[in-house]
């Protein structure tokens, strides 16, 4: 009887054995499953972020980089009440205050420019600027290019490659105004800043103007489209002449990403991404020296110089190069 009481002892000591170890063996396998048991084991939801990460390089193989070109006549900035940047500026100089009427959350710029292949355009230093006519009596001054850069020249476009589209504002302010010196005295300039953007461009490549890629565009964009203004005509003049002896370039506006939602053509069934960068601009609007207004002579009524965008695409179809 002892004998057989010992030997269920011992199974039963042998039993408690295995069962604890069957738990130990589950709750380890648990923790390395989440995490916390291996250090060096990756959780299944990084694993998860690291195979969808992996999945959208695959989908979109192919990049390829393109220079837009857009003479300063084919970027237009108008504002909801029809007016352009011309006639905002001479509002708010003449009343040296905002107008409602000309609100900055909802203008648009509309943009038509020539896409190239990069290593056809050349883009320079400019640091002397642009010498522009910008009074009656044929008086002329220097004035920058925005990022003091220009495009060297531009070589004859493909009417078929091509960027076209149009950017709204969908939030933004005024900062306080900046009072700039010129020939005729004090001029106050307005400083409205633009936070945020909605942009519908196609990209068209070819195709005889019917391969397009639709890019759209929404996101934070904070840029003074005034402080170019301020800066490139609030130059210090030399006592005996006029002649500027100093002034500053005009800022370039920030980059911008942008999706791809479709395309036409040859770009049916695209997907995947843009960068648009600005790497060369305008003088931006000159204001005339003959009183405290934008000149609306025809030769001064827009900006001078070209704006030079880079537009990087990755995409899931081969793309062809510019230009």
């Amino acid at each position: 009887m002892k004998m057989m009481m010992n030997l269920f002892m011992s199974c039963y000591a042998l039993l408690s054995v295995l069962l604890i170890a069957s738990l130990a063996f589950e709750v380890s396998s648990t923790n390395v499953k989440n995490g916390m048991g291996n250090t060096n084991t990756m959780p299944e939801d990084k694993k998860d972020v690291k195979r969808k990460l992996t999945g959208e390089d695959d989908k979109h193989p192919y990049s390829q980089n393109y220079v837009v070109v857009t003479k300063a006549v084919d970027f237009v900035r108008l504002f909801p009440n029809g007016g352009n940047l011309v006639t905002y500026l001479n509002d708010f100089i003449a009343n040296k205050k905002s107008n409602p009427l000309f609100p900055i959350q909802g203008s648009s710029t509309t943009q038509k420019g020539a896409v190239f292949a990069t290593d056809s355009i050349e883009v320079v230093n400019a640091p002397d600027g642009v010498e522009v006519e910008v009074s009656s009596s044929g008086s002329s001054f220097q004035y920058q290019f925005a990022g003091n850069r220009k495009i060297k020249f531009t070589p004859v476009d493909d009417p078929f490659y091509f960027l076209h589209g149009q950017c709204v504002a969908t939030s933004g302010f005024l900062e306080p105004s900046m009072e700039i010196p010129t020939v005729s005295g004090p001029t106050t300039v307005p400083q409205p800043v633009i936070t945020s953007q909605l942009c519908k461009l196609n990209l068209c490549l070819g195709g005889r103007g019917a391969s397009c890629i639709a890019i759209y565009s929404g996101s934070a964009y904070v840029f003074n489209f005034g402080k170019g203004v301020a800066l490139n005509n609030g130059a210090e003049f030399a006592t005996d002449d006029f002649i500027p002896s100093t002034f500053e370039a005009p800022p370039l506006p920030p980059p911008f990403p942008g999706t791809i939602i479709g395309g036409t053509g040859a770009f049916e069934g695209i997907e995947g991404s843009v960068t648009i960068a600005t790497i060369a601009g305008t003088t931006g609007p000159i204001i005339f020296r003959d009183g405290c207004c934008v000149c609306s002579d025809s030769r001064l009524n827009t900006p001078v110089g070209s704006i030079v965008q880079v537009i990087l695409v990755k995409s899931n179809m081969p793309l062809p190069i510019g230009p």
